[in-house]
């Protein structure tokens, strides 16, 4: 702890002189003292987050982050904070698996909007808080929302501001809340990350609004040190708005894998007598909600037409929606017994028990900026149907070897796909193929491993501890 202590004082020492020195020089040699400093045998220092330095005061900032920072690394862990709209189920597993992996850090899971949706609370260990509810015009844009929005992230910045926060990243940009914080992070120099499901093949908006959405959107990501993407759609999306491709980093929405591959037998067969899933049957799944976007009504019609030739097989449909009674009056008569609807399902274990005890997933939307979906069905081992619009089956899906992927709208692309999955010569290997693919991607889109490489660009993390990630032997 002594050599610890000398260090420190060497460094103010150090950071002393810099700042005597720096505030006789002009802004350029200032900034070159401190991008010497930041590089000269402290590479994990390299953050352009804290240079130009401009005023005297702002100097002094930076400076004493810098040296705070440095202590951090040598005590105790840091403070960085994850914000989102919301902590679906999903979104609290991958904030586990970070506190997990990065014990170099206390990660804050800071809520804008709604903390409680979900059956099941969020850890402790996440330090989950939440700063004000949705209100009753949530999916309205009005005078309400917006001074709701701007007053909520208000209160997030006082709580960054008194809470020693090193790090901030931001899930999504698409509410003044958010768009407040990361200008403010911007403004004040503290390191902030963007991350968020934006997928190139849904962004064809039309002038105006594709000009005003340049506009925003390219500003934002100038705010940033680095952007997330969920995968490849995502990055192309980002570096469409001048994302520096060397700070892009995927930071994969992905479910607990592990719990839908471990499900106990007895969950399974129990929600498989619940719903009336017969273990001699066949099944495609569709899992969302019942809404225009998700293309419900291509999924019942293309079911229709294999039908008679795919005896074994049945159809079910999870979840509710607006379209709900529309689209179970569109079952042909002669397939009512054999098209399941289980309406919404709150529980993720019986969900997942359902994709175990079934064989393909389809997804027909229109639109699906992520779609974790597909990679829990992945994780259950389900060959798969996307449209191409869907961006997580880009990443997990392959035509011809664990499903297949078709234009979207196209009714007889689908068809084609569901005759060539069902196949019983194919069917069971196509399956096999999913828990393969879905591994690769994990392996190189894991959100841990992510997080870990963007702290590090911007000095939040320095070299990492041999003790804490040892090397096989």
């Amino acid at each position: 702890m002594s050599n610890c202590v000398v260090m420190l004082k060497a460094e103010l020492v150090t950071l002393s002189f810099v700042h005597t020195i720096g505030s006789i020089l002009p802004n350029d040699g200032n900034n070159i003292i401190c991008r010497w400093l930041l590089n000269h045998d402290q590479v994990w220092f390299r953050s352009d987050a804290m240079c130009p330095i401009g005023a005297k005061a702002s100097r002094s900032v930076s400076y004493r982050r810098l040296f705070d920072q440095r202590a951090l690394m040598l005590s105790d862990p840091i403070d960085v904070a994850m914000i989102s709209r919301s902590l679906p189920p999903y979104r609290v597993y991958v904030h586990r698996r970070i506190v997990e992996g990065i014990p170099q850090i206390n990660l804050h899971s800071l809520v804008t909007h709604a903390l409680h949706r979900w059956n099941c609370p969020p850890p402790d260990e996440i330090r989950p808080m939440e700063f004000g509810d949705e209100g009753p015009d949530r999916n309205k844009i009005t005078l309400g929302t917006l001074l709701r929005d701007w007053q909520r992230a208000g209160r997030i910045i006082d709580w960054i501001g008194k809470s020693n926060i090193r790090a901030v990243i931001v899930e999504g940009y698409f509410d003044l809340a958010r768009l407040r914080i990361l200008h403010w992070c911007h403004r004040t120099g503290l390191p902030c990350f963007l991350t968020g499901d934006s997928n190139i093949r849904g962004d064809t908006a039309g002038f105006p609004k594709s000009w005003l959405k340049r506009i925003v959107v390219s500003r934002v990501v100038s705010w940033v040190q680095g952007v997330m993407p969920c995968g490849t759609l995502g990055e192309a999306y980002f570096l469409k708005y001048g994302a520096d491709p060397k700070r892009v980093f995927y930071y994969s929405r992905e479910p607990d894998c592990e719990m839908i591959q471990q499900l106990p037998l007895d969950v399974i067969a129990r929600t498989q007598k619940e719903f009336g899933l017969h273990n001699d049957r066949r099944r495609i799944v569709y899992c969302g909600r019942l809404v225009p976007i998700k293309r419900v009504d291509l999924a019942i019609d293309a079911f229709a037409a294999i039908a008679r030739d795919r005896p074994q097989w049945d159809l079910v449909v999870i979840g509710d929606g607006q379209c709900e009674d529309e689209l179970k009056k569109r079952v042909p008569s002669d397939l009512h017994d054999r098209v399941i609807w289980t309406g919404f399902i709150a529980d993720p274990q019986q969900i997942a028990a359902i994709y175990r005890a079934s064989d393909i997933l389809v997804l027909p939307s229109d639109f699906e900026p992520w779609a974790l979906v597909v990679l829990e069905a992945a994780a259950a081992e389900m060959a798969i149907i996307s449209s191409y619009a869907v961006a997580a089956a880009a990443e997990v899906v392959r035509e011809g070897v664990n499903g297949g992927i078709f234009d979207v709208g196209d009714l007889d692309g689908l068809i084609q796909r569901m005759q060539t999955v069902t196949q019983d010569d194919r069917i069971d290997d196509m399956k096999a193929a999913s828990a393969q693919l879905l591994n690769d991607w994990r392996t190189r889109a894991d959100p841990v491993e992510a997080l870990r490489e963007a702290l590090k660009t911007v000095g939040v993390l320095g070299p990492e501890d041999p003790d804490l990630h040892p090397v096989a032997s």
